[in-house]
């Protein structure tokens, strides 16, 4: 089990599934097999690990610890031309899988771009420990998670309306209002511009930034904001599409 390439029966015993259970993900999409120049089926152990990580758990206690807690390097964008390249090979990565129309792999990655963008610009020179982004997704399950160890969204608009007292006022502010801050920038524009994306076409968007959570749904079409339990540093993020 430690080389790369598993034939079907390896890769069935790895995931404790049967091989009708493989053979019928690869033709729906849930996990693509690879195939040899015979044509026999074969599977990369990267690509199993991946399919069986917990990527939404991975993120969140990344971005929720009060140390920092080792994540995959091919998740973390430690600087903004890194998140970028992900950025450009999650859009292709979305066209190959077929699973969206035309129409909508752009504002998927429009929606990914935007709040990726955030962190790095609000936090510039001010990451309170670990610097940049977790970056996860998989096309065929049809989500992303973004998360990071920022200041939060409460702390930065505190900077351009210190009259903010709460987290969810913060959320509430940052998908809702146009804000002017240091020329030319005008925070919390990108995430009204997420929120109206979201509120239109069939994305699911779940965003936390302290023990406020804020969810916007294509159907019925709104935002909701409510309080958590467990508390986020910086922001977690999570897009079903």
């Amino acid at each position: 089990m430690e080389k790369e390439r598993l034939a079907i029966g390896e890769a069935a015993k790895y995931l404790q599934v049967s091989i009708d259970t493989l053979r019928r993900w690869d033709v729906s999409g849930k996990l693509r097999a690879e195939r040899s120049v015979g044509g026999h089926r074969y599977y990369l152990l990267s690509g199993l690990k991946r399919f069986q990580a917990d990527l939404d758990a991975i993120g969140e206690t990344w971005a929720a610890s009060e140390q920092s807690p080792n994540i995959p390097e091919e998740y973390y964008c430690e600087q903004s031309d890194r998140f970028s390249a992900r950025l450009n090979r999650f859009g292709m990565d979305l066209r190959m899988a077929g699973v969206l129309s035309d129409n909508l792999v752009p504002l998927v990655v429009a929606v990914v771009g935007e709040i990726g963008d955030n962190s790095f610009a609000h936090n510039l020179g001010n990451w309170p420990d670990v610097p940049g982004v977790y970056f996860a997704y998989d096309v065929h399950k049809r989500f992303i998670v973004l998360a990071d160890r920022g200041q939060g969204v409460l702390k930065t608009l505190r900077r351009v309306k210190p009259d903010l007292d709460n987290d969810r006022d913060a959320l509430v502010v940052a998908f809702t209002e146009f804000l002017s801050g240091r020329a030319p920038e005008r925070r919390g524009n990108g995430l009204k511009f997420v929120r109206e994306i979201c509120e239109t076409n069939p994305i699911g968007l779940r965003f936390q930034s302290g023990i406020a959570l804020i969810r916007v749904s294509w159907e019925p079409g709104r935002m909701e904001v409510i309080q958590t339990l467990r508390n986020i540093r910086g922001t977690f993020t999570r897009i079903d599409f």
